[in-house]
């Protein structure tokens, strides 16, 4: 679960990343960021109902979640995330989507230095 303090919950907060945030699109997920001023980073996670039914939705949210979880400490403080699930995330594995986020906080350049690696590509190496 990831803890209050590193969640975006106000729909006013919502709509500011969305309206005036920089996104970039992978074709699993899109990600918009927009600069909070505050110490931790924030995130919010959305999927559509074009997403499919409601355990499709729901699972799509909980791998985001998890694969932010697992990079908290690589990503840089100050800023609000919406990750916007994709159609093509249904029936995704867990490596795909954690591949697919951070190839985005790359790309944003969200990372901290020396953390462009994935947590499965780190197992690998060991």
């Amino acid at each position: 679960m990831l803890q209050s303090q590193y969640r975006l919950r106000r729909s006013a907060d919502l709509r500011r990343v969305r309206e005036e945030g920089r996104s970039r699109r992978h074709p699993l997920v899109v990600l918009i960021i927009q600069p909070n001023h505050l110490v931790v980073s924030r995130f919010a996670f959305v999927a559509s109902r074009r997403m499919g039914n409601a355990v499709q939705r729901n699972r799509a949210r909980r791998l985001l979640r998890e694969v932010i979880r697992r990079h908290l400490a690589d990503i840089e403080p100050g800023w609000d995330c919406v990750l916007i699930a994709r159609q093509a995330m249904h029936g995704a594995a867990y490596g795909d989507v954690e591949t697919a986020v951070s190839s985005l906080l790359t790309r944003l350049q969200l990372l901290k230095a020396g953390q462009n690696k994935t947590a499965s590509q780190e197992t690998e190496l060991a």
